[in-house]
């Protein structure tokens, strides 16, 4: 990076490549101010801006990007990384529920301290990789006991500070859990995440967001965890604190088979739209997962259009199944992506499994370009808003694109990086979505705020240390 101080409070980044509108522009440069995009400046305009009486950034051969959105994060899974893929005896039938009894294993030893040394790893690595925008879908609410912290928003408190500690933008979505199944009390081993009432949580949600009313980076939705996990009264509360509020709705649904079974059983439909039915799904909502969906559901998506938050990497790694990616394309239905359990923190890989499980499913190529309604024939073109406008959507914010008075959230891709070099204008879309590794990311900005540069995030060695220290001490406590 190299910089020319000049006057005011402006600083244009200048770059081979920028994306505005969908097409990378030549020697094209942004002018922050205020953490916003000031101004746009093409062709002659950014050559004279070299000029300027005003703060100039350098970034040389890179693209300027978006910073990408991922809609759906559970932080503290981060540390389950690795430890559950192995084959134990006797338990040949491993699957989704079997990884979820070792999860809240995990959920149930975790302390304030180690939820934000956990929380500063995982955010660290998602603006290592482009992320600039996260989703936290937040149910650890309590003690290992049940009981409440002094501060009944401790844990989400300690989340928020390590992604304003790092530079991330977060939205907050504290999650909603009063039951352990449809109909059923909650077991012992959810007790960190239930609420007593549907408005004793909205009351701790209504906390949390006037607690952080003033935060730049730090914003508040809420989430239903499921339709196992709340009723249809807590449903119906919620919708509407996020209707008056006009805030995002995240919901799990219709992730495994034996939830969609369990919601026919219990009110004669599947989950989607069990929730059509009661009046509580809106274009604001996002249903994450939409992996098992119905012929009906799929109407109901097209007609009401909430987001769909796919996490393919997580999907793959559980054995959820996959995303009817197509037939969603086909019916104009926004998908956007998260990282979930964070198996894998890429978004770029997220993207481009959309596109690739469907040529799995299929047994072809370019499936997605073959249902699209606008007639696109570009695979790429088709999966950049899943990361971008469309993760906006989800989290009700105005990033994901490069435009004036957008926040300045953006992300430069080294154009020298092996997985791009030799990419040419007319095709580098394609190369970033579908071949691009996630290390070509050089350098991030989010509110106008360097926090990677070249590579490097100031407080990576100190982060790093301290997670390697807790994982270190995990290991020599499970082994006695």
């Amino acid at each position: 990076m190299v910089g020319v101080m000049g006057r005011g409070n402006e600083t244009i980044y200048r770059a081979r490549y920028v994306l505005i509108d969908g097409c990378f522009e030549q020697e094209a440069a942004l002018v922050e101010r205020a953490g916003r995009i000031e101004e746009i400046l093409l062709d002659d305009e950014a050559a004279r801006a070299v000029n300027a009486s005003r703060r100039q950034v350098d970034l040389g051969n890179v693209a300027l990007i978006p910073g990408q959105l991922n809609v759906h994060s559970h932080a503290f899974q981060r540390s389950l990384r690795g430890k559950t893929e192995y084959g134990q005896p006797g338990r040949e039938d491993d699957n989704f529920w079997t990884w979820r009894t070792e999860m809240y294993e995990l959920a149930n030893r975790i302390e304030p301290d180690e939820m934000e040394i956990i929380g500063r790893m995982v955010f660290l690595e998602m603006l290592c990789a482009g992320i600039t925008h996260v989703g936290e879908f937040h149910y650890v609410h309590h003690r290992p006991d049940g009981s409440a912290y002094d501060d009944p928003n401790e844990l989400a408190l300690r989340l928020g500070r390590a992604a304003k500690d790092v530079g991330l933008r977060m939205t907050m979505l504290p999650v909603a859990y009063h039951t352990g199944d449809i109909g059923e009390a909650a077991g012992p081993d959810q007790r960190r995440f239930i609420s007593s009432g549907v408005h004793t949580f909205l009351g701790r949600v209504e906390g949390l967001a006037h607690r952080w009313a003033d935060e730049e980076l730090l914003d508040v939705g809420v989430a239903p965890h499921s339709i196992r996990a709340v009723d249809r009264q807590w449903l119906e509360a919620i919708a509407e604190w996020g209707r008056s509020r006009k805030a995002p709705v995240h919901i799990h649904a219709c992730e495994q088979r034996k939830e969609v079974r369990a919601s026919e059983y219990a009110f004669g439909m599947p989950p989607v739209e069990a929730l059509y039915e009661w009046g509580v799904l809106d274009e604001r909502w996002t249903i994450i997962h939409g992996t098992h969906l119905s012929d009906r559901e799929l109407e109901i998506l097209e007609e009401v259009r909430p987001t769909i938050g796919a996490c393919p990497t997580t999907e793959r790694n559980l054995g959820d199944g996959f995303l009817p990616a197509t037939e969603l394309v086909a019916r104009d239905v926004p998908i956007a992506l998260g990282s979930d359990s964070h198996t894998v923190v890429d978004p770029f890989e997220e993207m481009r499994l959309v596109e690739y499980h469907e040529r799995l499913r299929r047994e072809e190529r370019n499936v997605l370009v073959g249902a699209d309604r606008l007639g696109r024939t570009s695979t790429a073109e088709i999966l950049w808003p899943m990361g971008t406008r469309f993760g906006a959507r989800s989290l009700a914010s105005d990033d994901g694109a490069l435009r004036v008075g957008g926040p300045a959230d953006f992300v430069a891709l080294d154009l020298d990086h092996p997985s791009i070099a030799g990419a040419q204008r007319s095709t580098l879309l394609t190369d970033v979505v579908l071949s691009m590794s996630a290390a070509a990311v050089r350098d991030v900005i989010v509110a106008g705020k360097a926090v990677v540069a070249e590579g490097v995030h100031r407080r990576e060695h100190d982060i790093i240390s301290d997670y390697c220290a807790l994982m270190e001490r995990y290991a020599q406590e499970g082994s006695r």
